[in-house]
């Protein structure tokens, strides 16, 4: 008995509606575990790809590069790779929209960004050492990306119905964390070579992504495919996509406040002895929390149908974990902090995207629309070198960085309040 490829056309609709309930062209079949865990682990390889380098490996070559000045080249390779991608995502979402091909609108947006990004993972590994190499390399990592990320989000409107979009988005969630995890232990357990671990990182992203390609192939772009948007239109947002937006951007900024500066804060104000340990101990404390509380989180919002309690308790859990690096900035404590953020994260993620899914007010451009909360999880990225370098190594230092980390995500968690279309 031979397996065959599952088509989307089976039971693929689009959704568009802004009211949080299924609106007339909401999909409606459940879709299977075979399609959840194939997206999932296409996900996590998109992620681990995306997230390793900032976390891990852009710091490490930025400090062979430049010892005296690696936060400013740091914080100047992940800004404006974060702004490559703020732009990219909405622009190959709406581009995804629109264009027809025999193997569907999302697929060849994955498959040919992966592609990029592989080349552009090779330059960082095997091309000369410079500050230009840097930045401009994961620039081009980062445009690859975006084009996987806006295909790889549009999926869950485009495909699964209302009634599972908090059990899809925890596994979406996980799937972040996972990457980070799986990521952190690849570049310092098991491929420790910093070229090595680039490389290695290229394998998995591709083939992360195959049995998701192949093995669920959208319906192909001719009589039966959704038709494309008539005109192109602006983007028309809704008060209740503004304070999702918003409250998304301000815990997205607090988790890369706590995230991409925790090489140097682990070194330079933990004073541990061996800093690529203990930031794989508070990488995995972190994502480990993340992925029981997402997968609890999302299954739990789904039974209730209610939303915004789980956005607020993860924005909230963050800000104490935030408070407690601000504080006492010990080693047993910074554990703790580790698990409550981690919790915290992981509940927000496993009901924020299906928060977002709900307030899509259009039909025809699920992929932009998308695109545009995306640019509210990477804009952060762009931001918080400015907002953490200026008090890093003036007379604030950590304390104050993390205080304001914990204010930026309770406040995020809770502008969910705002949204009239969820409970």
């Amino acid at each position: 008995m031979t397996t065959r490829p599952v088509p989307e056309s089976e039971t693929e609709t689009e959704l568009g509606t802004g009211s949080g309930a299924p609106g007339p062209g909401a999909p409606v079949a459940p879709v299977g575990r075979r399609w959840i865990a194939a997206f999932t682990v296409a996900c996590t390889g998109m992620w681990l790809a995306a997230l390793t380098p900032a976390q891990v490996q852009l710091a490490r070559q930025a400090e062979l590069i430049d010892p005296a000045g690696k936060e400013l080249l740091f914080g100047l390779a992940t800004g404006i790779g974060a702004g490559v991608t703020m732009l990219a995502v909405p622009l190959f979402g709406a581009a995804s929209d629109r264009i027809r091909t025999p193997f569907g609108r999302r697929r060849p947006w994955i498959g040919g960004g992966a592609l990029l990004a592989a080349v552009a993972l090779v330059v960082l590994a095997l091309g000369p050492t410079g500050p230009v190499l840097l930045v401009g390399g994961w620039a081009l990592a980062q445009l690859g990306l975006a084009a996987v990320l806006a295909g790889l989000l549009a999926t869950v409107p485009d495909r699964v119905p209302p009634a599972q979009l908090g059990t899809v988005a925890g596994w979406a969630g996980t799937s972040q964390m996972l990457g980070a995890l799986l990521g952190t232990v690849l570049v310092n357990a098991v491929v420790p070579d910093l070229a090595g671990g680039y490389l290695a990182m290229v394998v998995v992203l591709l083939a992360a992504l195959l049995p998701f390609l192949l093995l669920f192939p959208e319906r192909p772009g001719g009589a039966h495919a959704a038709p494309a948007p008539a005109r192109r239109t602006a983007v028309r947002m809704t008060p209740d996509m503004v304070w999702v937006w918003s409250g998304r951007f301000l815990v997205m900024l607090g988790f890369a406040l706590v995230t991409q500066y925790l090489v140097y804060y682990v070194d330079d104000e933990l004073g541990r002895p061996d800093v690529a340990g203990s930031v794989l101990v508070v990488t995995a404390l972190t994502v480990v929390s993340a992925i029981v509380a997402s997968l609890v989180s999302g299954r739990w919002s789904d039974r209730t149908g209610r939303r915004k309690v789980f956005v607020v308790g993860g924005g909230a859990l963050m800000g104490l974990g935030a408070s407690i690096l601000a504080s006492t900035p010990v080693w047993p404590l910074a554990l703790v902090a580790a698990v409550l953020i981690g919790l915290g994260f992981g509940t927000f993620l496993a009901v924020d995207l299906a928060v977002v899914a709900q307030v899509l007010p259009s039909l025809e451009h699920t992929a932009r629309d998308m695109g545009v909360f995306a640019v509210a999880a990477t804009a952060p990225q762009l931001l918080a070198p400015a907002v953490a370098v200026p008090l890093v190594t003036g007379t604030g230092g950590y304390p104050v960085l993390y205080a304001l980390t914990a204010v930026v995500t309770v406040l995020g968690g809770a502008l969910v309040l705002g949204v009239r279309a969820v409970r």
